[in-house]
């Protein structure tokens, strides 16, 4: 092992958690129309091609690699055309080998060339994903960075960036400014000319953009966004306030000129900061990193403060005008709790209880199929429940199963991710989610969302093989009472379903037979044979149908209200990995209104029910909102389960025993 790669590995011990995963390698690949692109094992590949929508050009595609015995990438750059002597430390950098501009020709001025480092005294911040999206000011995660230039730029073609995560403490922030625009491809970036210089990570003054257009849903206004920027060579950043109208400033703030309640409406709101001459002391509470969240009342996630003005606000700081939206700071970096592994209480039980369909939004919410004479809260009513259940059945974990965000209509999922997980992280205990159909039918991503998650305490998310379909394919071990035991007594399999079949959009995608044959090979890895394990998804696989192929009755426990909404029947069988993975039982949720447990061949398909009142219910019909728990004894070699309503009284109902 090399001195380098030994200092980066104790470095990073320290940021390491159950959730963490480093890019430790990046490939470029391009092909013609004749030749077929290049995979790699153990590498995931971003779908976009680089080149899209530019004619008669190669096609390019990038793959990262996750391998925690490798030093992490750190840091990432691009350069336009072939003159890269203007890198810092260029010896430092690697430079791979194919031109993300690539049309046949080689050595133009166009040419874009994307560099990657893994040296500590350039970053210390390790890269933990990289994402590629559409358009001229795509919305994006504020766990991002901009590369700031169009990956076509110049050559026709989608207009295409590439935007990456890292983790871990950050430079300070040194200086903070804002811009109002008439459109949201509001930047600071450097020009773009045919010139062949280096066009560096951010623009030439290094001003980064916070997401979020601080004037969203005004009427009549300007875009206006915040920036800011890390140089070494000014004094950190110790404090941010905002004022509205008159109000006097304390001593030794620094005003941001620009009116962000633009234009002549409502209060005049306008950002001061303070700088304090560095010293580590400063330095370690310095402000790092600044967010937006829209929304009346947003959660801070971990690590975060809430300036509490609406800095789209009509008076006083509250009523807006468009859509609320508050201003986060970060100052200094706080790792998250250290959690143990997952592992059975001392007299042998483990309970899970799991919340599925819970359609948060970042607003109220709504209510769907309440009785006339219930009052709508919105999202608060789910919370209120989630408290309530909590609190009386104190499960070890909980997990979400899918169709945790409403999608469609939310503008904000990161907030509504903070708000969905806030009662078990307060309560701190530890969680595990999947993704359903509707999650990433906002502003985000599966990748931006699965980074938003895996930074909240407590969870327990693991992105899993790249190389796998779907973003969160992972297992969990719960542990024996006994600490010293090695081996663990019960698995715990989290797979993604996917979202709606790519050819036919009536109907739902199935899990793939990537994951089922990784599920398989997982099974086989503990050194007491197959455990017994269980498998959480959203969208139930075709056997939760209740018609039986053989002679043997089908046994049943619950209410079936709907059809069963699963992928077609085809010719990868979930089911039969199940089987060979020594499954015991399985839950997903998709169908609001199914809430039963049904055995087929010696495995229990549960669905969830569905929890909250943003989605489709049938509490009109008498039939309240539900969750359902699962307790695992004897160390898991049995199971109970039963589901409690969400009324006044939360009655449990449907107790059974699995197996």
């Amino acid at each position: 092992m090399t001195r380098h790669l030994l200092s980066s590995l104790l470095f990073l011990g320290s940021l390491w958690t159950l959730s963490t995963a480093y890019i430790t390698d990046i490939k470029l690949v391009s092909c013609d129309a004749n030749h077929a692109c290049a995979n790699y094992p153990g590498y995931r590949k971003i779908p976009t091609d680089l080149n899209q929508g530019v004619q008669d050009a190669d096609t390019v595609y990038l793959h990262y690699k996750e391998d925690k015995t490798e030093a992490p990438i750190t840091d990432i750059q691009i350069v336009q055309g072939l003159n890269d002597s203007h890198i810092p430390h260029l010896a430092k950098w690697t430079k791979l080998k194919v031109d993300l501009n690539k049309r046949g020709e080689k050595n133009d001025d166009a040419s874009l060339w994307l560099y990657f480092t893994k040296d500590t005294s350039i970053s210390k911040t390790p890269v933990t994903s990289i994402i590629v999206k559409e358009g001229t000011s795509p919305l994006v995660s504020a766990e991002y960075r901009r590369i700031p230039i169009d990956l076509n730029q110049d050559i026709g073609g989608y207009h295409l960036y590439m935007y990456y995560s890292q983790d871990g403490p950050k430079d300070p922030i040194t200086a903070i400014t804002a811009k109002q625009c008439f459109a949201s491809n509001c930047y600071l970036d450097v020009s773009q000319t045919h010139v062949s210089f280096l066009v560096v990570l951010i623009d030439e003054k290094g001003w980064e953009r916070v997401e979020k257009d601080l004037n969203k849903g005004i009427v009549v206004g300007m875009s206006v966004y915040l920036f800011y920027r890390r140089s070494k060579t000014e004094d950190p950043v110790t404090d941010v306030i905002v004022l509205l109208n008159d109000q006097t400033p304390p001593e030794g703030y620094t005003k941001i000129d620009t009116n962000l309640n633009s234009i002549f409406r409502g209060d005049a709101i306008h950002v001061w900061y303070r700088t304090t001459p560095s010293n580590p002391d400063v330095l370690r509470d310095a402000v790092q990193d600044l967010a937006i969240e829209f929304g009346k009342q947003p959660v801070a996630p971990y690590g975060w403060q809430k300036i509490n003005v609406d800095l789209n606000s009509a008076g006083n700081g509250k009523d807006s005008f468009g859509e609320s939206t508050f201003l986060f700071v970060k100052k200094g970096y706080r790792a998250l709790p250290k959690m143990d592994p997952l592992a059975f209480n001392q007299d042998g039980s483990f309970k899970i209880v799991q919340l599925a369909d819970l359609h948060f939004t970042n607003e109220e919410g709504s209510c769907m199929d309440i009785p006339v004479d219930m009052e709508c809260k919105g999202d608060l009513m789910t919370i209120e429940y989630i408290e309530r259940l909590l609190d009386k059945e104190k499960p070890d974990l909980v997990v979400f199963t899918g169709d945790n965000i409403k999608g469609a209509g939310v503008n904000d999922a990161r907030a509504a991710t903070f708000k969905f997980v806030e009662p078990v992280i307060k309560r701190k205990i530890p969680w595990a989610a999947v993704f359903g159909n509707h999650d990433d039918g906002a502003d985000l991503t599966r990748d931006e969302l699965f980074e938003v998650m895996r930074r909240l305490p407590y969870s327990m998310v693991q992105q899993g093989p790249l190389d796998l379909p779907g973003v969160g394919n992972y297992m969990l071990n719960i542990f024996k009472s006994n600490q010293k035991q090695a081996d663990p007594a019960f698995a715990l399999y989290f797979l993604d379903s996917h979202g709606y079949a790519e050819d036919d959009q009536e109907g739902y995608d199935y899990i793939k037979l990537e994951q089922l044959d990784w599920l398989v090979h997982s099974s086989l890895r503990s050194s007491t044979g197959r455990l017994n394990a269980a498998a959480f998804f959203h969208i139930p696989i075709w056997e939760y149908h209740e018609e039986s192929n053989t002679n043997r009755p089908v046994v049943k426990l619950g209410d079936a209200r709907e059809s069963v909404s699963s992928p077609a029947k085809n010719s990868i069988s979930a089911f039969e990995s199940f089987k060979k993975a020594n499954i015991k039982f399985t839950s997903c949720g998709h169908d609001h209104v199914n809430d039963y447990c049904l055995e087929r061949e010696d495995i229990q398909l549960c669905y969830g029910g569905g929890a909250g009142v943003g989605g489709y219910g049938a509490e009109h019909l008498d039939w309240p909102r539900r969750a359902r728990v699962f307790e695992l004894n004897y160390q898991g070699e049995t199971v109970s389960t039963w589901k409690r309503l969400f009324t006044q009284e939360m009655p449990m109902i449907h107790y059974q025993t699995l197996y």
